[in-house]
């Protein structure tokens, strides 16, 4: 019995169950309005969100409700797939993989997929731009740098790069003439090329027509994770043979980037003027932004990753804690994933038995994000007011109890006893100390059995530890 989709998506943090079940009613639905209005009923998903909006959750997520549809379904990590020298073979890859349960001994599939990649590496070998050169070059061994510059990256501008290294050996006649020779090879080429992708289209439709019989649901779908981290070559290679190649009946993109990311890169590849927006427009059918997710339950995914062991605050979780310092101190949440990065990386490399309080590390990460400087004197303690946990209660017997553990105060006396371990020990011996001094004491308990009390706590180094976490910190 397959998944549910409850099973599926307990732990969807973000609302990205709702975000699937519209784009699978969205894609199913354009199919079959195109295969109704006699267009190719192929159809391209570009999900937007940036760093931290759960893409590669949602794809993961998604692939395992589509197969509870029961649709076969192929996922491509073009990052880790970009050693490949032509996108085509891992897409084909990925499919073969798909196929391979339902894929049985005299079956239509079988056939049919068998025909598909007979063709399929037929055409890997004529439209090889290495190939092209490789031809050209057994011919003429010729280099160009200079001439024919404006031929662009087509096919005459192949012809021309192939055909005029050494030229300076050769007359011009004899140039003219091998450049006329290879060029009818480079057309003739060209045009085998586009028959044979024709006929790889057309068996790999015939395939998917075959999963009807198979009990599995058109369409294909295939999902690439990642694009926007691949090599700027490599991304806009897969693009154009998604483009060129897959535009088949009743197969399905969905690609899942940072969008602005991609664009940049595109544009790096091809220079600074180049329009990296409308060249994506080419490829996708349209693009579906992912809206802004709950603050606390992004702080909450954000926050999975991290060793709750090597931290302690006076909040139920760091999750929580983290999210009342982010209203606190006003953090948008691009800033707010930067700043759980740096504390990630501070508590990675953190190696004291005792761990680090949030209510030193928090104040500190923030402060070095806007400012750039991991000093204890940089922190605007007075952004800090107002932010405390527990309350205040009146006993009969005793009157006013304050039970609430002050950020700002912990903050301050925190600072003052990581420099010396006997002020912090001291604040044990007083009498009817207060609910911030009692936890603030007991940031130090660990260490007073092990070190000198007139050393410096371990937390001193907080400062310089931070700064190094954020020059380590991830730039995505």
């Amino acid at each position: 019995m397959g998944e549910t989709s409850s099973e599926i998506w307990q732990d969807d943090r973000l609302g990205r169950q709702e975000d699937a079940y519209f784009l699978y009613g969205f894609l199913t639905g354009q199919v079959e309005k195109r295969l109704k209005q006699g267009k190719t009923a192929s159809y391209v998903v570009n999900v937007d969100a940036g760093w931290g909006g759960g893409k590669s959750f949602f794809l993961e997520r998604f692939e395992r409700q589509l197969r509870a549809e029961n649709h076969i379904v192929a996922s491509i990590n073009a990052w880790r797939d970009d050693h490949a020298e032509d996108p085509y073979v891992a897409i084909m890859a990925a499919i073969d993989k798909a196929f391979e349960p339902y894929v049985k001994k005299e079956s239509a599939l079988t056939t049919a997929w068998n025909a598909t990649k007979s063709n399929g590496g037929r055409l890997l070998l004529k439209a090889a731009g290495g190939a092209v050169k490789v031809l050209a070059k057994r011919h003429l061994d010729i280099k160009s740098e200079d001439i024919f510059e404006a031929a662009g990256k087509g096919l005459i501008g192949e012809a021309a790069e192939v055909t005029v290294e050494q030229s300076l050996e050769v007359g011009s006649k004899e140039i003219e003439k091998l450049f006329d020779t290879s060029l009818e090879k480079m057309i003739d080429h060209f045009q085998k090329t586009t028959v044979a992708m024709q006929n790889f289209r057309q068996k790999l439709g015939k395939a998917i027509s075959t999963l009807d019989g198979m009990g599995k649901t058109p369409p294909l779908f295939i999902l690439v994770d990642e694009l926007d981290r691949c090599r700027p070559s490599y991304a806009i290679q897969l693009l154009e043979r998604m483009k060129h190649l897959f535009e088949v009946d009743r197969v399905v993109f969905v690609f899942a980037t940072n969008s602005s990311q991609l664009q940049h890169s595109i544009s790096g590849a091809y220079g600074p003027n180049f329009d990296g927006f409308m060249y994506l427009k080419r490829f996708f059918d349209r693009t579906y932004v992912f809206g802004p997710p709950d603050g606390r339950a992004f702080v909450e995914e954000l926050c999975v990753e991290i060793d709750p062991a090597k931290l302690r605050s006076p909040a139920a979780s760091i999750a929580d804690f983290i999210e009342d310092g982010r209203k606190q101190l006003d953090i948008d949440l691009r800033s707010i994933s930067q700043v759980i990065d740096i504390i990630d990386a501070t508590v990675t490399a953190w190696r004291h038995p005792s761990p680090i309080d949030l209510t030193l590390l928090f104040p500190l990460v923030a402060t070095f994000h806007l400012k750039g400087k991991a000093e204890w004197t940089t922190v605007d303690t007075d952004a800090l007011v107002g932010w405390h946990y527990g309350d205040v209660i009146e006993d009969r017997l005793r009157g006013r109890i304050d039970r609430r553990v002050i950020v700002q105060k912990s903050f301050q006396i925190g600072v003052r006893c990581s420099e010396r371990l006997r002020d912090a020990q001291e604040l044990g011996e007083k009498d009817r100390q207060d609910a911030t001094t009692r936890y603030v004491y007991t940031m130090f308990t660990s260490e007073f059995q092990h070190s000198s009390t007139q050393a410096e706590s371990v937390l001193s180094s907080l400062p310089i530890l931070v700064g190094n976490a954020g020059r380590i910190s991830a730039t995505r």
